[in-house]
């Protein structure tokens, strides 16, 4: 627009529609950030109060307490599933109470979003073991082995 009232043929100063334009995108820009900034910040107190639950389950965990803190990371990854640290944890647990169907679960979960965890692929191979699936247990040993070790 800045252009074509240069050329004279609208009459309206240049510098007026550059100036105008100039100033609405820097508050549209203002304006977007702002509310994205509000949108993480909402956020906030939520992701520290996941952080103490998880924190108490590692806790439960590290003494041998599985099912008080399966309970735990159950309730952390929530209807969809999608939070790695309390997957991989709930298979540990699960694996300790002898629960190989949810080994299996929590491994396919948990390897959905970190397929390059070796020891996460060798629990999986295990679960099948366990449970007389030995081609599905070959596979994911197969997959094992194609991997570093994560220590």
């Amino acid at each position: 627009m800045a252009w074509i009232a240069a050329q004279g043929a609208i009459p309206v100063a240049p510098g007026l529609i550059l100036g105008g334009s100039i100033t609405i995108s820097v508050a549209l820009l203002c304006c977007s950030s702002y509310l994205l900034t509000g949108s993480y910040a909402a956020r906030m107190p939520a992701y520290g109060e996941m952080e103490d639950k998880l924190k108490e389950g590692v806790e439960y965990f590290e003494r041998g307490e599985w099912q008080e803190a399966l309970d735990i990371f159950r309730g952390l990854m929530g209807p969809k599933m999608d939070h790695k640290r309390a997957l991989y944890y709930a298979a540990r647990c699960s694996e300790q109470l002898n629960d190989w169907e949810a080994v299996k679960l929590y491994c396919t979960k948990y390897l959905a979003m970190q397929p390059k965890d070796r020891d996460v692929w060798e629990m999986l191979a295990n679960a099948h073991k366990r449970l007389f699936e030995y081609d599905e247990a070959e596979e994911a040993m197969n997959r094992a082995s194609q991997l570093r070790s994560s220590t």
